[in-house]
């Protein structure tokens, strides 16, 4: 079956999204520059910008001398995830997205439509339709890409000017359509050392590299690069590489009504959130490997302190004095916070061993005393000694999941909450 890749890219992706948040910027010179940095640096620029000599990796300080009517803010990653997100939900039904990337949105795509046409269809037809619902639905103009492999459809979107629409690459015509194309086209092109190597050798455009045969590329640039080099100036992918999926994340935050820098205030609102990230954990039967608590300051700086947890609980006790802990860490400056975070970072599911004599204990005790470490309360039949506090405590927090899964977790909260006003909320996502 003919692959159909269509790769789909937003412009200057960042800036679109905070014009979006606030129109009056439409048109406007806008660059975003971090305010925690001593000496900030341009990280995106819109198209007015850019035509006032501003560029990423500009100085703000020389950025605002370049353009006395530069606004300058800082960026809002949260903003561009649900952003991307919501645009990953508006494609979802035209095809399977090919790649993930959501670790850093980038305001780029990537569907497979393969074998779509046998169902819906031509692709070039269905591309379109997915374009138009991204206009339409948040008023953003992307520019498509069409080829049998990911990395022309990705050079074909990107070529096209901003106000552009599709641009379809036939199969066969890879090697063409590259050909004239700077060279930096190519993603391994724009690693600073290759990109050295190719303008001493004065190889400006894909047809200069696409003439040297691979033995003459591999002597240039070595086997790594030179196989890579050789594969993408004929419009192949890169060969595919089995990436550890990453593991899972349960994730509890909150903004704070009013901000403040009570250390009361702030330890009752976390120990709201690891009740929440908890009770999460224990409904899928999971374990935290790792803890991370952050906090957002109210001039837009963070903090952050992380934990390995040995070995992996999902014990409400234990997540609560770690995250105490790391809230003293993250915690280093008198300025009021804003939000709240805690992250966890789950274990891998283990496989265990089944018990071959279930029932037959020869030392109740310290198979009971076996059990409790492994964090399970039940005693085996016939054992007689006093529960530890690890069985108690685990008892006790299936008695309180049991009532916060059947009456909300609001049903039972300690008493010290009720002096700062805190409300549980439903159990944390993942």
């Amino acid at each position: 079956m003919e692959a159909t890749i269509l790769h789909i890219a937003i412009d200057s992706f960042a800036i679109q999204a905070e014009r979006l948040r606030c129109p009056k910027l439409v048109g406007r010179p806008l660059a975003l520059a971090p305010s925690d940095s001593a000496r900030p640096r341009v990280a995106a620029a819109s198209r007015e910008a850019r035509a006032a000599g501003i560029y990423p990796g500009t100085p703000l300080v020389v950025a605002r001398r370049l353009c006395r009517d530069l606004i300058a803010l800082p960026p809002d990653p949260d903003l561009y995830a649900g952003l991307s997100e919501s645009i990953r939900a508006e494609l979802s039904p035209f095809a399977p997205f090919a790649e993930e990337g959501r670790a850093r949105p980038s305001g780029r795509f990537v569907l497979d439509l393969t074998g779509v046409a046998r169902t819906h269809g031509d692709a070039r037809d269905r591309a379109a339709a997915a374009g138009r619902g991204v206009e339409r639905s948040f008023r953003l103009h992307p520019t498509l890409g069409i080829a049998a492999t990911r990395l022309v459809s990705r050079v074909a979107a990107s070529v096209l000017a901003p106000d552009g629409n599709l641009l379809d690459v036939l199969p066969g015509s890879e090697v063409a359509f590259l050909a004239p194309l700077a060279v930096r086209v190519l993603p391994t092109a724009r690693e600073r050392a290759v990109a050295e190597r190719l303008d001493l050798l004065n190889i400006r455009a894909v047809r200069d590299a696409q003439a040297l045969s691979a033995p003459q590329l591999l002597a240039a640039f070595g086997v790594g690069v030179g196989t890579a080099l050789w594969r993408e100036v004929r419009g192949l992918d890169a060969a595919p590489r089995r990436m550890a999926a990453p593991p899972r994340t349960a994730v509890a935050e909150e903004t704070l009504a009013q901000e403040t820098n009570d250390g009361r205030v702030l330890a009752a609102r976390l120990a709201r959130l690891v009740v929440e990230l908890g009770l999460g954990l224990r409904s899928r039967g999971a374990e935290a490997r790792t803890l991370a608590v952050s906090v957002s300051y109210a001039d837009g700086r963070e903090g952050r302190a992380r934990q390995a947890l040995v070995p992996a609980t999902a014990a409400e006790r234990v997540l609560d004095a770690t995250a105490l802990s790391l809230l003293d860490r993250a915690v280093t400056r008198r300025v009021r916070v804003r939000r709240l975070r805690v992250e966890a970072f789950e274990a891998p599911a283990m496989a265990t061993q089944l018990s071959l004599w279930d029932g037959a204990w020869e030392n109740p005790q310290g198979a009971c005393a076996g059990r409790a470490q492994r964090g399970q309360a039940q005693r085996p039949e016939g054992c007689s000694h006093a529960p530890t506090l690890a069985e108690r405590c685990a008892a006790l927090e299936r008695a309180l999941d049991r009532v916060r899964t059947r009456f909300g977790t609001q049903a039972l909260v300690p008493a010290a909450w009720m002096a700062h006003g805190l409300v549980v909320r439903p159990s944390a996502r993942s």
